[in-house]
């Protein structure tokens, strides 16, 4: 199983342009056909928006078989894409292999994404060092990823709070942290 995290940058303009597009045009032809819709936030700073949705595949060749399949689709060839291609700054796409059991009810009440920039090789310990800290029950995580693509030495995590669980691994460790606004997952 793999999640894929898709970060979209907008000016505030142009995510006005593109949000009622992704809810009345995206939405309805993707739905859960093209991939598990598990959650959607945006974060504004300044003139900017970055909005984030997060995707399930059993694997990275499901995510590729889907993805050829939604691409012929015509509704969303030629009414989604071409209107939503002319909004967007940057996109990003981050391949995430889940280390927590994911609830997708947890993933509303997402208010912050940390994202730990590892040494090279010190991920896999900071990800043990996080599920100790879940397994104590002295931090809100809702989700918790191994990044398999575009960085190998990154892990990510959900949660409720404003602060990164701490990890000690006796190595550089650089900490992002990112507050998030929940948008509502449209439920079938």
């Amino acid at each position: 199983m793999i999640d894929e995290l898709r970060e979209y940058q907008f000016t505030i303009e142009a995510w006005e342009k593109y949000w009622p597009l992704f809810e009345r045009v995206c939405l309805p032809i993707r739905g859960d056909k093209y991939g598990k819709l598990q959650g959607m936030w945006q974060e504004r700073v300044g003139g900017s928006v970055t909005f984030r949705h997060l995707w399930r595949y059993d694997s990275l060749d499901e995510r590729a078989r889907l993805r050829a399949q939604l691409i012929t689709v015509d509704a969303w060839r030629e009414s989604f894409l071409p209107q939503a291609a002319a909004q967007v700054s940057q996109q990003f796409l981050h391949v995430l292999i889940p280390k927590l059991e994911i609830v997708i009810d947890n993933l509303a009440s997402v208010r912050y994404l940390h994202r730990y920039r590892c040494p090279t090789g010190k991920a896999s310990a900071v990800i043990q060092h996080i599920n100790a800290v879940v397994a104590e029950g002295t931090s809100q995580v809702c989700g918790l990823w191994a990044t398999e693509f575009s960085d190998p030495n990154q892990v990510v995590l959900m949660g409720t709070g404003p602060e990164a669980p701490h990890v000690d691994i006796q190595a550089s460790l650089v900490i992002e942290t990112r507050t998030l606004v929940p948008l509502r997952v449209p439920r079938s």
